[in-house]
């Protein structure tokens, strides 16, 4: 029983600061410490905010300045490159022609010394054959005329 009472009056005793109530005064100064730190917490976000928007617009527009940078390097590489095939293909194109200019020639004297051996010797046959006609009907007349005066 000592010892109930005993725990009763401490606990009592250690309950007693909180029935204590908070006066008007007390209050203000709860508001005007934690009015005060509001406002620092808000100041102090609004500069971090404002140095992070800084960074960004700073580290945006280099990200800008690099890509504009690629673009053209890209721009460069790709003209470069087109130059190069283009120069290739006209290389290629010019050697095709000089080779039909070459060729043609060989091509048109392939073909016409032998079209023009092939009338020249059909013309010659057509000679030499009116010869043998000619030369057929003269023995053909021989033979009759030897006929006819043995």
């Amino acid at each position: 029983m000592k010892t109930i009472i005993f725990f009763s009056i401490l606990f009592c005793v250690i309950t007693l600061p909180a029935l204590g109530a908070l006066t008007d005064a007390d209050l203000d100064k709860i508001r005007l410490i934690v009015n005060d730190a509001e406002k620092r917490i808000k100041a102090e976000v609004k500069t971090e905010i404002a140095s992070v928007k800084k960074e960004l617009t700073e580290e945006i527009a280099s990200a800008k300045q690099d890509l504009k940078e690629a673009i053209d390097k890209s721009e460069q590489h790709v003209k470069m490159y087109i130059d190069a095939k283009v120069y290739g293909l006209d290389k290629r194109l010019s050697t095709y022609n000089w080779v039909l200019y070459v060729l043609m020639p060989l091509i048109v004297v392939a073909i016409g010394v032998p079209t023009a051996i092939m009338a020249w010797r059909s013309a010659r046959d057509k000679s030499l054959e009116k010869q043998v006609e000619i030369l057929t009907q003269e023995v053909e007349t021989l033979k009759q005329q030897r006929i006819v005066n043995p």
